[in-house]
């Protein structure tokens, strides 16, 4: 997922708390209200705006790693906290579908991946049978008919 697709399916799904989001999803969201939050006339506004929405992806991200949202109560914790809540923002999406719904990544594999087919071999050429050869007769032998 791309910038502006982050951002998008962030917005759309404002106050969601529900599902899973991707990482990359959730990046891309903390670098657009970080580039936000530079600005010094808005920020206040833009706390307000983006807090829910921002809430939200923190959530489905936990959602997505197989955690409940309920971890998030750990922001509460100084520097240990927000250490460990770093640590859930950047491991991988769990493996197929869990309890809060699909793989956004449509990834659906198992723990144990099954082998990808391997083609058909082709079928061995039958083998060319000679008949035996007649005997030949004393005539034919001699070169006589």
């Amino acid at each position: 997922m791309g910038f502006f697709g982050a951002i998008k399916s962030v917005v759309t799904k404002y106050a969601n708390f529900s599902g899973r989001a991707t990482r990359s999803e959730y990046w891309w969201w903390a670098l657009f209200t970080l580039l936000w939050a530079w600005i010094p006339l808005v920020n206040l506004l833009l706390l307000l705006i983006f807090f829910i929405p921002s809430l939200a992806v923190a959530v489905r991200r936990l959602h997505d790693t197989g955690r409940s949202g309920w971890w998030i109560l750990l922001g509460i914790i100084p520097i240990l906290g927000a250490l460990i809540l770093l640590i859930f923002y950047c491991t991988d999406s769990q493996v197929g579908a869990n309890q809060y719904g699909p793989n956004p990544k449509g990834v659906n594999l198992q723990t144990d991946p099954q082998p990808a087919p391997q083609p058909a071999p082709e079928p061995a050429a039958e083998p060319v049978v000679e008949e035996p050869a007649k005997p030949k007769t004393e005539a034919e032998r001699w070169g006589q008919e």
